[in-house]
């Protein structure tokens, strides 16, 4: 089904609604939820690593800056590791951190944010800034566990070069020790060898103690590559849960669903409304939309266009009193049958408010109670019930005014349909039918038919070969248009004229102004109630 804005607007305004129940609903339980949940404490320290050694020329080392930052990516592993968080909660006098501790690394800088959650704001916070410092001691004793395993290899390698020289030192003295050792030329050659190689061994040393040397400012050095460059304060609120953010967030879902089961429950609802097509559906026009009265009690109540005569529901009525007679132009309508799909839409009420109508217009009107199963009529214009259609199907001797009863206002007379018969649909389908609305023809400027629903019983395609047309009136909502396209299926394939379609019991914002073809009507404003008959 196509739906322009105009159809969606009614949508909107039926079921709106629901939309805004389960916004509050969602709303409410996600607003709740949060509430209950315990509160959460964030507070972040931060640390600063130092990107190495300066270039008074070329400003800092890039190497250096690329070296910094894949050690800040180790850094950050470790202080994520669990024995550094099994060291932090010892410092701080814990079995185990309570909440959770994250290193993060802050993009495009050499700083990272130590991150603890937890459900004490003041033990939040003292984690945070320990970590900082457990974190600093920690890359200060690998510094030196480096140094030292560096200074004993430095030591381990001077030790073997000073006994290379004591060994060359005395291989010299004992050279120089030897007789006419200045005029051998073998022994100059071996002292000036040995002399070299003592020469490049006290090199070799001299570097080892330079390296040594520098070992102490590297260790230091290195130690001093973290710092802290941000404290961790004590957190004033909770990070979360934050109910009116989840409240929002529920109101969104909410109207998110809302809108799903809105669409979802118009995909799946076949029934008649106001934006369907009518004509379309049953290749007849609506002549009248007809909206709900409040408080309309059963009985005398029903015939509105009498006690409401200012109501929407009266104006519409007497819009379809308008409409008939247009239709009338394309064929005399004299005697008509109101009929609807099932039991309840309110054909009766129709029925019986036409004829007031009718009556009050000036035209002769008849209506006859031809619902042999439950018949009504009686009871609205509150008449007996002992004679009446039955009674002059059983004896064709008696004439119609003897059974007639004159009902609401002059104009107008109710047959009711008196005892009820075994056989129904014998009865109107019998030729004495036939000639009593023949009779009352001659007599009468229009007769108004109340019959069976279509789908109930088979009397209302009887009666209706009889007639000059069908009205058939369906309920707003709740009749399903399967229903209402087999009755007008029915009332055509019997080669039967279907009149229109009065859509009955409109609810809310749904009575409004229609117009289909050379046909319009209007519908009142909302209403709760109407007898269904």
């Amino acid at each position: 089904m196509e739906l322009d804005l105009r159809q969606l607007l009614q949508i909107a305004r039926r079921r709106w609604w629901i939309v805004l129940l389960l916004m509050l609903v969602a709303g409410g339980a996600a607003y709740v939820s949060a509430d209950r949940q315990t509160r959460q404490y964030s507070a972040t320290a931060t640390i600063l690593l130092s990107a190495g050694s300066a270039s008074s020329t070329t400003g800092v080392d890039v190497n250096a800056l690329r070296a910094t930052e894949l050690l800040a990516e180790t850094y950050r592993k470790l202080i994520e590791s669990n024995d550094m968080q099994r060291r932090i909660a010892e410092q701080v006098g814990l079995e185990e951190i309570p909440g959770s501790l994250t290193a993060s690394i802050v993009d495009g800088s050499q700083l990272i944010d130590i991150r603890v959650t937890d459900t004490d704001p003041e033990r939040a916070a003292l984690i945070a800034n320990t970590a900082v410092t457990e974190f600093q001691e920690y890359v200060s004793e690998q510094a030196q566990a480096d140094a030292e395993n560096a200074r004993s290899s430095i030591d381990t390698q001077i030790e073997a070069l000073e006994a290379q020289v004591a060994e060359i030192d005395s291989q010299l003295a004992e050279l120089n020790s030897r007789p006419n050792s200045d005029d051998d030329p073998e022994t100059q050659r071996a002292i000036e060898d040995l002399t070299e190689a003592r020469a490049s061994l006290r090199d070799q040393l001299v570097e080892l103690n330079s390296n040594a040397a520098t070992i102490g400012a590297q260790t230091m050095a290195a130690s001093g590559r973290v710092s802290q460059a941000g404290v961790a304060e004590v957190p004033d609120e909770p990070f979360e849960p934050r109910p009116m953010r989840s409240a929002l967030l529920g109101l969104f879902v909410g109207l998110l669903l809302g809108v799903g089961l809105v669409a979802l429950l118009e995909f799946m609802d076949n029934t008649v409304k106001p934006e369907r097509n009518i004509q379309e559906l049953v290749h007849a026009p609506l002549l009248a939309s007809i909206a709900n009265l409040p408080k309309l009690q059963p009985g005398g109540g029903q015939v509105y266009s009498m006690t409401q005569p200012r109501s929407g529901s009266a104006e519409a009525i007497r819009l379809l009193r308008t409409n008939l007679e247009f239709a009338s132009a394309s064929g005399d309508i004299n005697r008509l049958v109101i009929t609807s799909a099932s039991p309840g839409e309110g054909k009766s009420t129709v029925a019986a408010n036409l004829g007031v109508v009718m009556a009050q217009g000036g035209t002769k009107t008849v209506v006859i109670d031809a619902d042999l199963r439950k018949p009504t009529q009686h009871r609205i214009f509150g008449v007996p019930n002992d004679q009446g259609l039955t009674t002059l199907m059983t004896h064709p001797e008696r004439s119609w005014e003897e059974v007639a009863k004159k009902v609401a206002l002059p104009g107008l007379m109710l047959i009711p349909s008196g005892p009820l018969p075994p056989n129904p649909a014998d009865l109107v389908s019998s030729e004495r039918f036939s000639e009593l609305l023949d009779q009352l023809r001659e007599e009468a400027d229009l007769v108004i038919i109340d019959s069976p629903p279509v789908l109930s019983a088979s009397d209302s395609l009887a009666i209706a070969r009889y007639t000059d047309g069908v009205l058939v009136v369906c309920r707003a909502n709740q009749t399903r248009i399967e229903a209402l396209q087999a009755t007008a299926s029915s009332i055509h394939q019997g080669g039967i004229r279907l009149v229109g379609v009065v859509l009955n019991r409109l609810k809310g914002q749904q009575g409004a102004a229609y117009y289909y073809g050379e046909y319009y009507g209007t519908a009142s404003p909302s209403s709760e109630q109407i007898a269904g008959d």
